[in-house]
Formats: C-alpha cells, structure tokens, sequence
C-alpha cells in the first residue's frame, strides 16, 4: 500500500517522462526531416547564399531577443491569474518585437548600402516576418508547455519542419537558391503557428493587464538580460566571421555550426523542454528536485556529447562519399565547435534550473558576463585564426559560465551528483575520442564509408564501455527511475 501522496507525486513523474518521449520521438523525427533537407540545400545552394541568410538571421534574432525578456520562464513559473499573465504576456511581446523592427528596418532604410554589402534586404524583410510569427506562437507554447502538453508540442514542430523544408527543398530543386533558404524558415514559422492555434486547449487572450505587466517585467528583467546576452553569445560570432571574412566564409561557419549544435536539437531540445515545467513544480523539494537534476542534465550529456565527437570525427568521410569538396572548409570549424556542442546543453538545462527555482538574477548576470567576454574574446581570435578562432570564442565562454553555474550557484538549490553528472561522462567521452582518433590515424581506412563507419564504432564502443565500467550502476539505476515513474505498471497512479 503507497501513502496517499506517492500517487500525485509518481503521475507527475509519469507525465514528465512520458511526454519526454513523445517529445523524443517527434523531435528525432523533426530533425531527421531537416537533416536530409539541409543536406540536399548543401547540394543545391552556394556557401555565399547560406551566408547572406545567415547575417540577416543573426540581426533579427538579436532584435528578438532585445524584446523577448523571458516571458515565457515568467509565465510559466507563475502560479496566479494565469489567463490574466499569459494574454499580457502576448501584448507585451508583440509590441516590444514590432517596435525593435521598425528600428531595424528604419536603419536598414538609413544604411541601405552597408546592409546590401552583408545580406539581402527583401530577405531580411520576409524573415522579420517569421520572426512575428514566432512571438506570436510563444504564448501558446509556454501554455502547452506549463500544461505539460508535450505532445501537441511536438506535433506543431515536427508539422513546422516539414513543411518549411518540404518548401525549401521544392524551391532548391527548381533553382530558386537563396530563396529556398528563406522559406525553409518562413514557412515553418507560419505552420507553427497555425498548428499551435488549432491544437491550443485554451484562446491566446489579447487582454493587458498593468498590473501583471509589472509582475512580468519584475520577474523578466534578469531574464531579459540572460536573454540577450545568450543570443548574443549566438549570434555574434556569425557576425564578427561575416564583417571579417565574408560572406563564403560565414556560411562555412553557419553550416558547421548547425551541423555542430544538431545533437542538441536531438537531445537538448527534448529533455530542456520537459524539465523546465518539471523543476518549477518541484522548487522547494531539494531531494526530488535534485534527482531530477541528476537524471535530466546527467542523460543531456551523456546522450549529446558522444554524438558531438562521433559528428565531428566523421564529416570528413561523410563530405568525401558525397564528393562537396567545396564544403571541406566546414571541417576544422566544427571540430574546435565541439568544446561548444558538449557545453551548451548542460549550459541550457541549468539556467533552466536555476530560473525555474526563482533565481533569474543569476541566470541573467552570468549570461551577461558572457556576453562581455565574448565581445572582446571572437573578434581577437576570429582575426588571428578566422571562423575556427571564433568557434574556439564561443566554446570557452560557455564552458567559463558553466563552471561558475557548478562552482557557486547550483548546489545553492541541488545536490550535485559529480560522478555520476559530470566526471564518468567526460571521462568516458575522452576515451571514445582517443578510440576514435586512433582509428583515423591507423586505421588505413582512407575517407569514404568504411573510414566514417569504423570511427563511429570505435567512438560508440569505447564510450558505452568505459561508461559502464566507470558508472554502470548509476546508470542503469537512471534507467529503471524512467521505466518504473514513466513506462512502468500503470496500477501505480491509479493506488494516488
């Protein structure tokens, strides 16, 4: 016989877990519908015309993130007059997204040669579209999200993908080029937002409420500043590469990019998703909250960081098969990215933790921090080493963060599982990359399908082995909590 609380507790689990594998499985679908898309736009597209979406890309999301001050987290968080917070949260967003626009495109107006020089401007116009389009699905996002309503979710984004690349992918083939690149973006963002208005339980609202506004930017504030320093950490790098090297250059580096954080958008954009909503209702219990943690950021790296290494090992083999010698130059880049695709999801699933728990400021402050060093840091090594030098930036600042994060905040709030979390993993990861690299230097393999094949082998054994020498224990025990809380008897909610 459970006590009467276990019930409630152990259906809060199950819906976390189980909606962390619908998310899982449609977001793996999702991305294996844009890694095929991007692959064939590769083919289809020149570096220069990646890199001139790319610039225009990297404006706009520094606009959006100049107005978006983390209204989502706050409303999420909140736990009164949630109608009332979320349709002031949309008004607020829109009418700080709409006035930042307008100064982009007044300055656009002003500066019209200096922009034609970098990007597009009838690009840039399309994709501040999209970029209303995506406040607008914000709200009702954060709604499902706070719901826990991963599921409807997952479907607006794997529908978003689809359809944005099923567009670009036509639009390629007909030799539209850059254009396909802009619809891949504009469409999706369009299909979002329908999807997320039809499968949305409850109307957005399009009430202001001054008071909830007060609250909201109270609380957002820290947040704003986190907000925009993370897109600044984002996107600043692409536009040191595109002002010091060009537009060629910047698509490289926009291309080893995406390739690089494509992990995370496996792993990272699952599990963040469903353990924010989970550490905002655990606040307060440091034991359950704790272990949540463990279990969240603990399987964020453990999944992320061998598929980063295995990523970077074998694009040489993977660009030699298709025979884009032109894309070669992607190669170095991704690989000094690789510090940078291991830190960013543990980066990302902590500042959740820390905001979800109440503590914005800190986010915020140490994002902002970030930003500052990056400032000085990319422009430095960009203008010695180029697009590897600011891909090199970019991992140490986040690593920098990430260590003040462990150092000094988080067991503020958690306990901290070393081993398990941190220690075991790296340990295990480096390993796999001395497995891979020995492969690739003596294996006599060549480049081709056998060289590619052979490192991810010897990249996923090492790794699996040393993992469950080092921690097996910890690890299975993982396994069983998701089983039993999300996959396990179903008679267990019913004894709440």
């Amino acid at each position: 016989m459970k006590e009467p609380s276990a019930g409630p507790k152990r259906e809060l689990a199950r819906r976390a877990v189980r909606g962390t594998v619908a998310v899982f499985a449609a977001n793996g679908a999702s991305r294996l519908i844009a890694l095929g898309g991007t692959l064939y736009l590769m083919a289809r597209v020149g570096a220069a015309e990646f890199g001139v979406v790319a610039y225009a890309a990297a404006l706009l999301a520094i606009c959006d993130a100049a107005t978006n001050w983390g209204f989502a987290q706050a409303a999420v968080h909140r736990r009164e007059r949630v109608a009332e917070t979320f349709s002031t949260f949309l008004m607020l967003r829109l009418g700080l997204l709409l006035g930042a626009l307008a100064v982009l495109g007044a300055a656009a107006v002003v500066l019209r040669k200096e922009f034609a020089a970098r990007t597009n401007l009838d690009v840039l116009a399309v994709l501040a579209l999209a970029t209303v389009w995506d406040a607008v699905s914000d709200a009702q996002a954060a709604r499902l999200s706070r719901a826990l309503r991963f599921g409807r979710l997952a479907v607006a984004d794997v529908a978003s993908v689809a359809a944005g690349m099923g567009v670009a992918v036509a639009l390629a083939a007909w030799g539209w080029g850059m254009w396909a690149l802009v619809a891949n973006r504009a469409v999706g963002s369009l299909m979002r937002l329908l999807c997320l208005a039809v499968l949305s339980t409850e109307p957005p609202g399009a009430g202001y409420y001054p008071a909830d506004a007060r609250w909201l930017l109270r609380f957002s504030l820290p947040l704003w500043f986190g907000s925009l320093a993370t897109t600044w950490v984002l996107n600043y790098d692409d536009l040191v590469v595109g002002e010091l090297w060009g537009r060629v250059t910047l698509g490289h580096y926009d291309r080893a990019y995406g390739l690089a954080i494509l992990p995370l958008a496996f792993v990272t954009g699952v599990l963040t998703r469903v353990s924010f909503p989970l550490y905002a209702r655990l606040q307060g219990d440091r034991g359950r909250l704790s272990e949540a943690f463990r279990i969240a950021s603990g399987a964020t790296l453990r999944l992320a960081a061998p598929i980063s290494l295995g990523l970077a090992l074998a694009i040489p083999d993977v660009l030699a098969v298709l025979g884009w010698r032109q894309w070669e130059p992607i190669v170095p880049i991704l690989r000094w990215l690789l510090v940078y695709a291991v830190a960013r999801p543990l980066m990302d699933d902590a500042g959740g933790l820390l905001t979800a728990t109440g503590q914005p400021k800190v986010t915020g402050y140490t994002l902002l921090a970030e930003a500052a060093a990056l400032l000085v840091l990319c422009p430095v090594l960009a203008w010695h080493w180029g697009a590897e030098g600011a891909a090199t930036s970019v991992g140490l600042v986040v690593l920098g963060g990430l260590a003040a994060w462990y150092g000094w905040f988080l067991p503020r709030v958690v306990d901290i599982a070393w081993w398990r979390m941190l220690a075991a993993p790296v340990a295990s990861l480096g390993l796999a990359a001395a497995a891979g690299l020995a492969v690739s230097r003596w294996g006599g393999l060549g480049a081709g399908w056998a060289a590619g094949a052979a490192k991810l082998a010897a990249v996923a054994v090492a790794y699996a082995g040393a993992l469950l020498l080092l921690d097996g224990r910890g690890t299975l025990g993982d396994l069983r909590k998701l089983w039993q809380h999300g996959l396990g008897s179903q008679t267990d909610g019913a004894e709440g």
